[in-house]
Formats: C-alpha cells, structure tokens, sequence
C-alpha cells in the first residue's frame, strides 16, 4: 500500500487533503504531518524566509526518511522547498498540478483566490511565471473566506469566493487547500470554471507512485 506523507502548514488543510485522497487515491495510506504556525509564521514575516524554509525541510526529510513513498505539500507558500528534493520519491507541491491544468486550458484571464496575502501573491508570480505574458493573472484576498470555513459556513465562504472573482476572467483558482470546501458552493454562483487544488494534486500522487 502506497505511503503517502501529507506536509501541513494549518490544520485547515487536512480535511480537504483526506476527502481528496478519499475520492481519488483511496488505496493509499495517509500520515498527516503539522506544523500549525507555518502559516501565521509567513505571515508575519511577510513570506518566506530561510528559517521558514528550514522548518519545512526538516518535515519532508522526516517523511522520507518515515518511509514516504510519496509526499504532499498542502500549503501553496512553501511549494519552492519540494525543489531541492529532486529524486525517485515524488515530493510535490500543493498546486503542482493545478498549474498544470492551468497550462493545459491555456486561458487569456486567470483570477487566483486565497486567504491570505503572501500565499496569493506567491502563486500569481509562480503561475505567471509559468504561463507567461500569454496569460494575465490576476490575484485577490478574500476576506472573511477563511473565518466562514471554519465556523462551517460553507455557503457564505463561497459567496463570498464568487463575488470576488472578476468578471473578464477565462478561469479562477481557489489558490489553498483550506478553500476547498466551498468550491461547490461558489461554482454554483459562477459563471466561469473554478479550480481547486487538492483533487488535482492526489490524482497527480497517484500517477506518480
């Protein structure tokens, strides 16, 4: 059975990462791992920085070194660290394969969508990177998303998610895992197709392992 390291960065990000891996890879055994003040931390500091990075070595490399066949980075900031672990294990990104995707649909317009601003910024410069002057990307924080989700209110977060999205886009992106379960929610009430992380990212586990 495939050993599959989940590398959290807020315990926000755990359920939609298992409901992911439940409905696509369910065959693969989960060890989460958490570090819940990685977020607040990059916060704070504005990004991330060395020490941050360091921190979250030290969790893949004891994933690997636990037995990981494979592992999953479920917060998007820290997504440059899985470079330096080029090898026969997979060790991938939470948006990975989400930019792939976005490559693939090759739109003129993408809107990022995400809870916090250093988080944001980060995958619209990664992703436009990536695109290129093809594509324009846009990012926006939505406020008060975050603090629906984890009173359960499903239903405003993705109103609030919809109504964030501008209305000349090609295609939207909820930018973390922790969004995920409005996704629902806020397609319904969008006109354009919304992307969301974790299901994309265990299928890409299960090709890879």
């Amino acid at each position: 059975m495939t050993l599959v390291a989940l590398v959290h960065a807020t315990p926000a990000a755990m359920a939609p990462a298992t409901a992911a891996f439940a409905d696509v890879f369910p065959e693969a055994r989960l060890r989460h791992l958490l570090d819940d003040t990685l977020i607040t931390d990059a916060e704070r500091a504005g990004g991330l920085t060395e020490p941050l990075r360091a921190r979250m070595r030290s969790l893949i490399r004891y994933a690997l070194d636990g037995g990981a066949d494979a592992v999953l980075l479920s917060c998007s900031l820290y997504g440059p660290v899985t470079g330096e672990f080029a090898g026969e294990r997979p060790v991938l990104s939470s948006d990975a394969a989400l930019f792939g995707e976005v490559v693939r649909r090759a739109p003129k317009r993408v809107h990022v969508l995400g809870p916090i601003e250093a988080g944001t910024r980060d995958t619209v410069e990664r992703l436009q990177a990536i695109v290129g002057p093809a594509t324009a990307v846009y990012g926006s924080v939505v406020s008060g998303a975050r603090e629906a989700l984890a009173a359960g209110d499903t239903d405003r977060a993705g109103r609030l998610l919809a109504e964030a999205v501008g209305r000349d886009v090609d295609l939207a992106l909820l930018g973390q895992f922790s969004l995920a379960p409005a996704l629902e929610a806020a397609q319904e009430r969008l006109g354009v197709p919304l992307l969301s992380p974790p299901r994309l990212a265990a299928a890409a586990i299960r090709e890879r392992t």
